[in-house]
């Protein structure tokens, strides 16, 4: 259930923390394994300047229909990517975005250059909640350690 949210959906609610106080972004992510979840952003956003400070995150992913609610909650770091990674990320990302082809230098984002720059975020904890599985209000840790995700 965990990977079949993870592939329906396409926006992911990063949330990350710095001095300055909290603070939350929607950003589009694709999927590569581990399971990992990169995503593009502008090193300048606010998200990136805390997370430039301090690695680790949260990110909570949802459909926009609310009934029945099910979702996916995370926490874990996140890095940027560069050289073969960051290729890697750039085909996955076109591979699910593929509006996105010619929209941005992707290639330059993906060697580090332009304006742009992928970025992943490992799981190190992951949690499902469905209101059809499981019921109101519960939610299952998922065992990471075993997920196969498609690069998609």
């Amino acid at each position: 259930m965990f990977l079949r949210l993870l592939e329906e959906n396409r926006v992911m609610t990063l949330a990350t923390s710095s001095a300055e106080g909290p603070w939350a972004a929607p950003v589009l992510y694709a999927c590569l394994p581990g399971p990992q979840l990169v995503f593009m952003s502008r090193p300048t956003t606010r998200h990136v300047r805390d997370l430039l400070q301090d690695p680790r995150a949260a990110a909570a992913i949802y459909p926009a229909q609310t009934r029945p609610l099910r979702g996916v909650q995370m926490e874990g770091t996140v890095r940027v990517l560069a050289g073969r990674e960051a290729v890697r990320a750039l085909r996955a990302y076109l591979a699910r975005f593929p509006a996105a082809r010619g929209k941005f230098p992707a290639l330059a984002a993906a060697r580090g250059l332009g304006e742009v720059r992928f970025f992943c975020l490992r799981p190190q904890r992951a949690y499902v909640l469905s209101e059809p599985d499981f019921g109101w209000g519960v939610r299952r840790e998922v065992p990471l350690h075993h997920l196969t995700v498609t690069s998609r």
